[in-house]
């Protein structure tokens, strides 16, 4: 299969040091520009600029697109305004977890929805039922992530006034381009034609020399997401591509917050089945190994097992997402043979963005 460049690959070639990329959703991207722990802190003090191109993005649209979107999401979108979004789950028909994403109502008959795994197939199939359309937007738009305290005065710098709220979505008429600003992550992002994106990207880039900006690869992506809490599919968990394979159910996953019992959608049924909700906890190793998939044991006793595990260098140790139904001890807890210490998720949120009287880092 041939590699995709997103629109902004010859601005990261330009800037990757080392000369190190991996593939997502079958575009090409730098996994890091520098050291990855740097560009992940520097979201934390300043404001990076990542390329999230790759996201999978569809349009949905047709006379039962409210009806098709609310049978087949987690969360019933039919009251959302245009502009705005809500996350949610998509199931199989057994209940377990296909996918999750953000679905943002473009119009009166018209969603968009951004995920980071695509799951095309399935879900055009699903379209035909109700006469709904679905277009694949991926390689028809760039997309930029901004993070950081810094990011809204960025924005203000590059003369794009009024930053969204969260999980909303605008379009705006930027200095002579026409681009959409959205907030449903980590920051702000922003989408635009392929021609005009290598544009954006020098306009960002000018507007952020004063507030400390610097690109970040998607190495330093994934940590921020880990330690802001955010699971995702094909990252921290293997979604549920059979039609009726069981697992793995919201529950196990500790996503029984996306889900909205009392509406009605596909796999329901299974998600009763499959008990009460469990909460989705964070866990400190006291070493810098993270401990995917290991036991969690409190004097001897099984109690869980942690999913994924990565290093945080903000925390400057391992960290891990867990299920452990009913009350975590206050000590005594194992990973393995590591001993840890439950966290309240998230870890470590990103700093929230400066207001208007704060001076710019790099002024300081």
């Amino acid at each position: 299969m041939s590699l995709l460049a997103t629109p902004f690959h010859a601005r990261a070639a330009e800037l990757s040091r080392n000369n190190v990329w991996e593939t997502r959703n079958g575009f090409t991207l730098a996994s890091c520009y520098g050291r990855t722990d740097d560009e992940a802190l520097a979201a934390r003090f300043g404001a990076v600029l990542a390329d999230i191109s790759w996201h999978w993005r569809i349009e949905i649209a047709g006379l039962r697109a409210v009806e098709f979107v609310s049978r087949l999401f987690t969360r019933n979108p039919a009251s959302l305004m245009p502009g705005m979004a809500l996350e949610a789950l998509w199931l199989n028909d057994a209940g377990a977890v296909r996918g999750a994403g953000t679905l943002a109502r473009t119009g009166e008959d018209s969603f968009r929805l951004v995920a980071a795994l695509e799951d095309a197939d399935w879900i055009a199939r699903a379209a035909r039922l109700y006469g709904v359309t679905i277009a694949d937007k991926t390689a028809a738009e760039g997309g930029l992530a901004l993070i950081g305290p810094a990011a809204s005065k960025v924005l203000d710098a590059a003369g794009l006034d009024g930053a969204p709220e969260p999980m909303s979505a605008r379009r705006v008429s930027w200095r002579g381009l026409d681009v959409t600003l959205s907030r449903f992550g980590l920051g702000y992002e922003l989408w635009c034609e392929p021609d005009i994106a290598l544009i954006a990207w020098d306009r960002l880039v000018a507007a952020g020399q004063g507030w400390a900006l610097r690109p970040a690869g998607q190495a330093a992506l994934d940590i921020l997401e880990f330690e802001s809490g955010l699971m995702r599919a094909g990252r921290d968990y293997r979604p549920a591509r059979d039609g009726f394979a069981p697992q793995p159910s919201p529950q196990s996953l500790g996503l029984g917050g996306l889900v909205d019992r009392s509406h009605i959608f596909n796999g329901r049924a299974g998600v009763f089945a499959g008990g009460p909700d469990s909460p989705l906890s964070g866990v400190l190793l006291d070493g810098e190994k993270p401990v995917p998939g290991a036991v969690l044991t409190h004097q001897g006793r099984a109690l869980g097992r942690t999913l994924s595990s990565r290093f945080s260098p903000a925390m400057r140790c391992a960290i891990a997402f867990a299920i452990v139904p009913g009350t975590w001890p206050a000590s005594g807890l194992m990973a393995g043979t590591m001993p840890c210490r439950a966290a309240a998720l998230p870890f470590l949120p990103i700093p929230a963005p400066m207001d208007a009287t704060e001076p710019s880092p790099a002024a300081v």
